[in-house]
């Protein structure tokens, strides 16, 4: 069984948030690139975990943690969604919205599990 397939689906998603974070950290630590493109693939970088952490669980969770994470993930999608069917704002200001809507969301389950 692999090393991934050892572990709890909770455990999974933790992993993923991690390695998420340490991710972003190196784009600052590491990185002459500028701060708007920094911002950009430190969103794409959440984005990526957080598809990640949605394909990570189970059908319904018997976890509450599990059971939260997707509760954030829908209401996420449901404020993306909402902001899709805008039609008084400007694309980049609706590009702004989205990441802020994802940086959030990402920050809430990172806390959530006790990340950070």
């Amino acid at each position: 069984m692999s090393a991934t397939g050892d572990r709890s689906p909770l455990e999974q998603v933790r992993d993923a948030l991690v390695e998420a974070m340490d991710a972003r950290r190196e784009l600052v630590a590491y990185s002459r690139m500028e701060a708007v493109e920094m911002d950009r693939r430190a969103r794409e970088v959440e984005r990526e975990a957080l598809d990640r952490v949605r394909g990570l669980l189970p059908g319904v969770p018997g976890d509450a943690q599990l059971q939260q994470v997707k509760t954030r993930l829908q209401r996420m999608d449901d404020r993306l969604e909402e902001l899709r069917a805008r039609t008084d704002i400007q694309d980049r200001s609706r590009a702004l919205e989205q990441d802020d809507i994802t940086w959030r969301t990402f920050e809430d389950i990172a806390w959530l599990l006790g990340i950070g």
